[in-house]
């Protein structure tokens, strides 16, 4: 019987899929952590060091899994970036800050199997909106470009996680909201379409916090639950059938010690 279930739950070990999380994604995020630290002590050299390091893991890593070309591209841009960061000595501590929390925010999105920390940055964002809405509605131009500007700083801070995280159609539907707002930026408050449109543009982006919410089954985690349950069920009905045979054989063999 001991030998019947091992071999069951080698056959599920073996066809369940598999992907590598814990050690590898758990340093990389380490490291992006550690990183962040010395960025926020103004440590920058250290910074960099760090993230030399992280790319030298990434690229390792990406070897074992394989990640698709897009996402490599999007998360090997946020690292080029926060290292330009660290090197630049006119930016300020909070955009290089900013710049290496993006990268650990898209690194994340890429490695996370449940709440992508994007997420978290729901508030700034649709705070900086709400703002903006406010200089359209009062028609206040100067106001709205600054709100606007605040806005697009921060959306681009999660940007590279929405790449990953989002469906292409959604990313496009964005993408075309930015360009919108960029291209008439000078016209939004002026005139009571801009209203309509900034209204179109809430919409979309409380649906883009609604999205990625891996707290709900993914399909491969379906797929483990419905395999566990069915091999669970499988071995408590064999163990079932086998007592009910053992009970069986011993009527039959106190049968025929009686007819003896």
């Amino acid at each position: 019987m001991k030998k019947i279930i091992a071999f069951l739950i080698a056959v599920f070990l073996l066809v369940a899929p598999t992907r590598i999380y814990a050690a590898d994604w758990s340093e990389l995020n380490r490291l992006l952590d550690e990183s962040l630290q010395l960025v926020k002590q103004e440590e920058y050299t250290k910074a960099e060091r760090i993230l030399t390091y992280f790319s030298t893991e990434f690229a390792d890593l990406n070897k074992k899994e394989d990640f698709s070309a897009e996402h490599t591209r999007v998360i090997s841009i946020a690292y080029d970036k926060a290292v330009q960061a660290m090197r630049e000595e006119t930016m300020s501590q909070k955009e290089k800050e900013d710049d290496v929390t993006a990268l650990r925010l898209v690194v994340d999105a890429e490695s996370s199997q449940f709440q992508p920390l994007w997420l978290s940055r729901e508030n700034t964002i649709m705070s900086a909106f709400s703002q903006m809405e406010t200089a359209v509605q009062k028609q206040d131009d100067e106001q709205f470009q600054r709100t606007l500007n605040t806005f697009l700083y921060e959306f681009d801070i999660i940007y590279p996680s929405l790449v990953v995280d989002l469906p292409k159609e959604e990313i496009e539907r964005l993408n075309a909201h930015l360009s919108y707002l960029d291209e008439f930026r000078n016209v939004m408050a002026k005139n009571e379409s801009g209203q309509k449109q900034m209204q179109v543009i809430r919409q979309d982006l409380e649906t883009v916090f609604q999205s990625p919410n891996k707290d709900e089954a993914t399909p491969s985690l379906i797929w483990v639950m419905i395999s566990t349950g069915s091999i669970i069920i499988f071995t408590l009905t064999y163990v079932a059938w086998r007592k009910y045979k053992g009970e069986q054989e011993k009527r039959k063999n106190r049968m025929k010690s009686k007819n003896r």
